[in-house]
């Protein structure tokens, strides 16, 4: 995991984020709350008292990183930056959704995504649900360990009510919605209004909600996933992802969705450091 890069079209300066400190960040989480109408806790308890509950397979404390090194200390400093920022926009304009992509496959979207979620979650009464749209591979679902029973495919097609679909961890503010288990084509599943009514639905009873799609370039899903959408991050990859497909995903974003990218993979030795700036 490497350095962050958050370029926005409401941010102009690219100054290192500074990680909030906790009156800081607790004041903060007030400020989101009030913007985004957040709902009380009892509201949560109620909408999701009989949510079936899992228990990640790994430590859900820490980061799906290696213990103990010089990489995995830079990089949890980066997630607390990245996380930081995200609630910073959140708390100016009230967005609850993030779809994070990649042009292509292997660049990282997936642990990106729930070491975010955790990230976020460790937060107090920072209510987060993790979505698994990518229908086709299920990585995040299979992360979590939660591959097999009902989820998101399911209640797209209409077989489950939202409530019954979701999964509370054992990291208490975290919540899973897996792939599921209907086998119907992606593209006809998220044409229908079921997918809007569902993130209408998760808005107020989450306080952020992270949304794992496909890659931009080889399927079709994603612009019908972030048309429902708040807003989008596109991870790329050191090495890896080439410019041309980047400048292509990026043109199949609204501009006006567009909160930032995600550079991962690059070497602690060659950076020296972490932080924000232009990836121009």
């Amino acid at each position: 995991m490497s350095k962050y890069f958050e370029q926005t079209r409401r941010a102009g300066n690219h100054e290192r984020a500074a990680v909030a400190t906790r009156p800081d960040m607790q004041n903060l989480l007030e400020v989101v709350a009030k913007n985004t109408g957040a709902a009380p806790r009892e509201v949560l308890e109620d909408r999701l008292g009989s949510a079936r509950k899992i228990r990640l397979p790994f430590q859900p404390g820490g980061m799906l990183l290696s213990p103990g090194n010089e990489t995995t200390a830079v990089a949890l400093e980066a997630y607390r930056a990245l996380r930081t920022r995200l609630l910073r926009a959140q708390a100016a304009e009230g967005l609850h959704s993030v779809v994070l992509t990649s042009a292509m496959t292997g660049e990282g979207k997936t642990l990106t995504t729930m070491n975010l979620g955790l990230c976020c979650a460790q937060l107090d009464d920072c209510r987060v649900l993790l979505i698994d749209s990518d229908l086709r591979t299920s990585g995040l679902s299979r992360l979590a360990g939660i591959s097999e029973g009902v989820g998101l495919s399911d209640v797209l097609a209409g077989r489950v009510d939202f409530s019954d679909a979701i999964a509370a961890t054992d990291l208490p503010n975290l919540f899973v919605l897996s792939a599921g288990t209907c086998e119907a084509p992606a593209p006809e599943l998220f044409a229908s209004n079921r997918w809007k009514e569902l993130l209408d639905w998760c808005k107020v009873t989450f306080r952020l909600i992270l949304v794992d799609s496909p890659p931009l370039l080889p399927v079709a899903d994603f612009e019908q996933i972030v048309s429902c959408c708040d807003n989008a991050l596109i991870v790329v990859r050191a090495l890896k992802t080439e410019r041309e497909l980047l400048k292509k995903a990026s043109e199949r974003i609204d501009p006006k969705k567009m909160l930032g990218v995600v550079f991962n993979g690059a070497s602690v030795e060659a950076n020296g450091y972490y932080g924000y700036g232009s990836n121009s």
